[in-house]
């Protein structure tokens, strides 16, 4: 039996304004006396909750990340080129529900965490190739990503080619195509606002992300692993997110339990039971326009 240093961190990620499996969530990370706990973005975003769960975030203390849906407010909508107007719609209403308040709350959060973790360096991210802009580019988004896996979404991998994407990140050919677009269209211009973020705050403080031997992180909301010769890839599901095989009436977040000696760590998946009828009557009765939310939630099970 592996023995442990009684650290333990939860992670979860991607609430998307889900308030119900958030409480369930939280409730049984206290019960287990875990004080240590991150979520790695798009707290808000398509849900009916989004105020009441940032809100419900700082008063537990969580280090949160800031992930797209974040970025879509602090940045203005014209900063992402690939927004269709529902998806617009959708992030104004979420601005104006959680008002200048939550707005300050999500302004402070960090774009990414550097943990030590039994010996193992641990990166925490919301997507490993930047989506404050590297969203744009279809060779570096989640489905570039996802088309290495399995399409029924078993997890299963296809090939090795899924984490080279991630090459990008920091390299040097990612700092020559930021310049040319600040370049291209200032560094005042809303078109670069990601940009010039990540200039000034960029993932990881600008190391590679095969530096670490760890990455976790969620965007994907498949639960998928992958491997290079030193870096495990974590790509975990979605607080509430159910797919194919996923339990739709249970939340999802992981644990990090720490070995002694500098042993690494394990990872305990746990699934919460949520009133999931409470969450699906909020969903309904909502007047946000998007419809992305009953498709995450799989509402219609």
């Amino acid at each position: 039996m592996e023995e442990y240093t009684g650290r333990e961190i939860a992670i979860f990620t991607d609430i998307h304004g889900l308030l119900e499996p958030l409480e369930a969530t939280l409730n049984d990370i206290k019960k287990r006396g875990i004080k240590e706990i991150y979520s790695l973005g798009d707290n808000i975003g398509s849900g009916p909750n989004p105020k009441e769960v940032l809100i419900l975030l700082k008063n537990n203390h969580v280090k949160t990340l800031s992930g797209n849906r974040e970025d879509y407010i602090i940045f203005g909508e014209e900063s992402f080129s690939y927004l269709n107007k529902e998806e617009i719609d959708s992030s104004n209403w979420t601005k104006n529900k959680i008002g200048e308040s939550g707005k300050e709350i999500i302004e402070i959060y960090p774009h990414s965490y550097e943990l030590n973790v039994g010996g193992n360096k641990v990166g925490l991210c919301h997507f490993p190739n930047d989506p404050r802009f590297d969203y744009n580019d279809s060779n570096r988004t989640t489905w570039s990503y996802q088309k290495h896996f399995d399409s029924t979404r078993t997890g299963e991998r296809l090939d090795n080619e899924a984490s080279n994407q991630f090459k990008y990140t920091n390299s040097e050919e990612q700092f020559i195509e930021m310049q040319a677009q600040i370049n291209k269209y200032g560094k005042n211009s809303p078109r670069t606002r990601g940009i010039m973020s990540a200039i000034k705050e960029p993932l990881f403080n600008g190391k590679s992300i095969f530096n670490f031997d760890d990455i976790f992180f969620g965007h994907v909301h498949w639960e998928l692993e992958d491997k290079t010769n030193k870096t495990n890839f974590h790509s975990l599901r979605g607080l509430a997110i159910a797919y194919r095989n996923d339990p739709i009436d249970k939340a999802y977040y992981i644990i990090l339990k720490e070995k002694k000696d500098n042993k690494g760590f394990d990872i305990e998946k746990v699934l919460v039971k949520y009133d999931r009828e409470k969450m699906k009557e909020s969903i309904l009765k909502s007047t946000i326009e998007d419809n992305k939310i009953i498709k995450y939630a799989s509402i219609n099970n």
